[in-house]
């Protein structure tokens, strides 16, 4: 009973958590109706809603509470930064400093979601759609918190300690999140070739050979481009998506403890 009321509360507070981001989310399903170049059919956007909202209410309710258990192992804010949620000025250059340091994490944790085979078997749920669209942004295996934890928030533990993140800097992410993977060929002007936007995240979707391991970024293309994995896509290359040989038709294989990757 009690994993079940954690469960619970978790879904209740993963649904209050993601309230201020519905109308984002919203406009960018309805704007995805109409100009999609790939269209997205009503199914598979309920069925991406309900999985992000089910897997992150386990993740919070489940998963969460134990890794942060490990918090007393680990050493924190080394350097002594003492950032605050309170945004002074000097606070505002450190988080923006937090967010890069964030995206650095994200692209190498993200690289080796790519290449080592037992992080690819929990990163393939998110890949495995075969129309990226907005509805999925956040279409993680329920368990992938648990590398996530490992390659990226122990580090930021280490330099940033654990403050109270403010709600913009949440919002910054989510937004980047539900952006990036929105379903549209609209183009942002130069913001093209600084910052991860739905076009150049695609890419790293795509299902063609020479977008393979590509575009691993979340916020900006710095990181691509220092390591050799920027693909900036043309205007009008505007890629399918998925994992060649699978489709969604197994998708509860996918998101088992351990998944099942079953070719068609």
């Amino acid at each position: 009973m009690d994993i079940v009321r954690s469960v619970g509360e978790a879904l209740l507070n993963t649904l209050g958590s993601l309230a201020p981001f519905a109308p984002l989310l919203f406009l960018c399903i309805v704007a995805e109706k109409f100009w999609a170049k790939y269209p997205v059919s009503n199914r598979t956007i309920v069925i991406n809603l309900v999985y992000v909202v089910c897997a992150m209410a386990l993740a919070h309710g489940l998963v969460l509470p134990w890794l942060f258990k490990l918090n007393a192992f680990v050493p924190q804010d080394v350097w002594n930064l003492q950032i605050h949620a309170a945004l002074t000025w000097r606070d505002v250059l450190l988080w923006m400093g937090y967010l890069v340091l964030y995206d650095f994490l994200y692209y190498w944790f993200h690289r080796l979601q790519h290449v080592v085979p037992w992080l690819w078997r929990y990163h393939f749920v998110h890949h495995s759609e075969e129309n990226i669209s907005a509805a999925a942004f956040a279409r993680h295996h329920w368990l992938e918190e648990v590398w996530r934890y490992t390659f990226m928030t122990v580090p930021l533990l280490v330099i940033a300690g654990n403050p109270q993140v403010p709600f913009a800097v949440i919002s910054v992410i989510v937004t980047f999140a539900i952006l990036m993977h929105w379903n549209t060929p609209l183009g942002f002007g130069p913001l093209e070739r600084i910052f991860i936007t739905p076009r150049y995240h695609r890419i790293h979707h795509s299902i063609e050979e020479r977008h393979i391991n590509k575009n691993f970024g979340a916020f900006l293309q710095l990181w691509d481009w220092l390591f050799g994995t920027r693909y900036v896509p043309q205007r009008d290359e505007f890629p399918a998506t998925g994992v060649r040989g699978y489709s969604d038709r197994h998708f509860l294989q996918h998101i088992l403890p351990v998944p099942i990757l079953k070719k068609d």
